[in-house]
């Protein structure tokens, strides 16, 4: 597996990825699929400051991504990033989400971040896990903010201080 940034040619792979979850999990409040046409102008806003990471697999295809993007706009946010990974159906339970979440904390600390931000949306204990296992603190709930597949849905927030 190579984990590198993401290029153009990436988003057939993170769309598809991507619409899985938006189908079948509360992970993303996304209740349509998105088209790769509108992904393009998205990925205009990653580069060196905000990195797009995608796993490859050994056949070339995209096995999941990563990303950090500003937590909010107000300047006296600007070292805290809030974090999003998204990993493949066939792909999971493989290491994949840790080698991408190794990768963006380290560009996160060569970038001088001081802090990471994760919002889990619903019932997710694998996510759980895995932020708990890379040093993540559960920090706080909000309760029934989204409604997807016909029920409510909470939100949970994980940080991690690098800095």
């Amino acid at each position: 597996m190579l984990i590198r940034p993401a290029t153009r040619a990436d988003l057939d792979g993170i769309v598809a990825i991507y619409n899985d979850a938006v189908a079948s999990s509360d992970a993303t409040f996304d209740v349509e699929p998105v088209e790769v046409a509108a992904r393009v102008p998205w990925l205009v806003q990653f580069g060196d400051e905000h990195p797009l990471l995608v796993a490859q697999g050994e056949a070339g295809a995209v096995l999941g991504f990563a990303y950090y993007l500003p937590y909010r706009i107000k300047p006296a946010y600007a070292a805290s990033k809030e974090t999003t990974v998204y990993v493949s159906r066939d792909a999971r339970r493989r290491g994949v989400a840790s080698a991408l979440y190794g990768a963006l904390i380290a560009h996160a600390r060569a970038q001088r971040v001081h802090v990471l931000i994760a919002v889990l949306g619903g019932d997710n204990p694998e996510s759980r896990a895995l932020h708990a296992k890379l040093g993540f603190t559960f920090t706080g709930r909000l309760p029934q903010v989204g409604f997807k597949f016909g029920r409510w849905v909470d939100t949970e927030f994980f940080a991690k201080v690098l800095v």
